[in-house]
């Protein structure tokens, strides 16, 4: 490999290529990699004269050198690179949000044996199954961009599962089963077999850049027997096809836009002060035909929602049900937001009507009632 600057083109790359087919017959290089030059934000090359150099051991020094790492993989080389203060604020700010979602899954797998606590695949919620394909589906494309050396592809793939697939989907929605559900649950352990995949993975993938990082998560992460002392010393994640059901990958497609609309309902019903935490709502849905077909499936609709209670029918009529918002892009859908009944659990912060009803534990839901009777409480 040949790595160096575009303006190399007329000069290193060619005169060795020249040289190397006269002497040898062959080129002297595999494959060659040319860059554009580092500049400010508004295009201008490196000046001292100008005052915007950007020195890189002061960029190590203040802010570590795996945000510098973690800019140079979020930049497409092939043409000029800006790089300035703000940038790297910017990449600090992602680096963050992806480090925190590392911690996020170190610190719910602290009880977590992958020897004996996995779940099988099969045995999945259909939830967990829709976020192993979408961990397979990043490692499919990020394998596919270090093939080719796409190295800002890394990193918009693996800080957009982060911040969208992760913390605002899948982590979001699982947060109850994680924290109310008993401790070796084959629910909660369920979950817990998708973080430690996940968690895996995403070490693994983001060695290359996040050097240090990935390094320190590995010394914390929960691994299996033998597991080599350092993450440099690991393979990289491999595409498990069985994950990747484009059946199930359909299924959450839609369902997920249904989401979509009902969190614009619950954004309005917030700016009405009718609620404030998601959890103070309850959903109405009527659909009609096919959709509400769907949506009678085995969905845990309040769970992906994030609210404490979810009522389907079927829109039979012409109008719309009084109190509903309707939206262009599912016009088959109509969506009201009540507040929920009943009185928040103590434990699991949902609304329920039983909650108080269990002399023992008055201020928990039934579920929680049991849970903690599980506990000897």
């Amino acid at each position: 490999l040949y790595l160096e600057g575009s303006d190399q083109h007329r000069g290193w790359f060619h005169s060795s290529l020249l040289t190397s087919v006269a002497v040898r017959g062959v080129p002297p290089y595999r494959a060659v990699l040319t860059h554009g030059f580092v500049v400010d934000e508004q295009g201008r090359k490196m000046s001292k004269s100008l005052g915007n150099v950007v020195d890189p051991l002061e960029v190590c020094w203040r802010l570590g050198a795996d945000i510098l790492r973690l800019w140079v993989s979020s930049t497409d080389y092939r043409g000029d690179m800006a790089v300035s203060e703000n940038i790297l604020k910017q990449l600090a700010e992602a680096y963050r949000k992806i480090r925190n979602t590392c911690r996020f899954l170190l610190g719910n797998l602290y009880d977590f044996d992958p020897a004996s606590d996995q779940v099988p695949y099969e045995k999945l919620p259909e939830i967990d199954r829709w976020a192993l394909l979408r961990l397979h589906r990043v490692i499919e494309r990020v394998l596919a961009a270090y093939r080719n050396y796409e190295f800002h592809v890394v990193y918009h793939t693996i800080h957009h599962f982060c911040t969208v697939d992760m913390s605002a989907l899948y982590l979001d929605m699982i947060k109850d089963r994680l924290y109310t559900s008993p401790a070796a649950s084959p629910e909660r352990r369920a979950a817990q077999t998708v973080l430690y995949q996940v968690l895996h993975a995403l070490v693994r993938l983001l060695a290359p850049v996040l050097a240090f990082t990935t390094e320190e998560i590995w010394r914390y992460a929960p691994k299996e027997k033998d597991a080599p002392v350092s993450v440099q010393l690991t393979e990289m994640p491999q595409v498990n096809e069985a994950y990747l059901d484009p059946d199930l990958e359909a299924r959450w497609k839609r369902l997920l836009a249904v989401r979509g609309v009902v969190n614009r309902a619950l954004e309005a019903a917030r700016k009405a002060d009718l609620i404030g935490n998601s959890l103070e709502a309850a959903v109405v849905l009527h659909a009609r035909g096919e959709l509400y077909d769907f949506l009678r499936q085995a969905f845990d609709l309040p769970t992906v929602f994030i609210v404490s209670a979810v009522e389907l029918y079927e829109w039979a009529g012409q109008e719309p049900p009084p109190g509903s918002m309707i939206h262009e892009e599912m016009p088959e859908l109509a969506v009201a937001v009540k507040r929920a009944p009943g009185e928040k659990c103590a434990r699991c912060w949902m609304y329920h009507p039983e909650v108080g009803r269990d002399e023992a534990h008055p201020a928990l839901c039934p579920r929680c009632s049991r849970v903690v009777r599980q506990m000897g409480l």
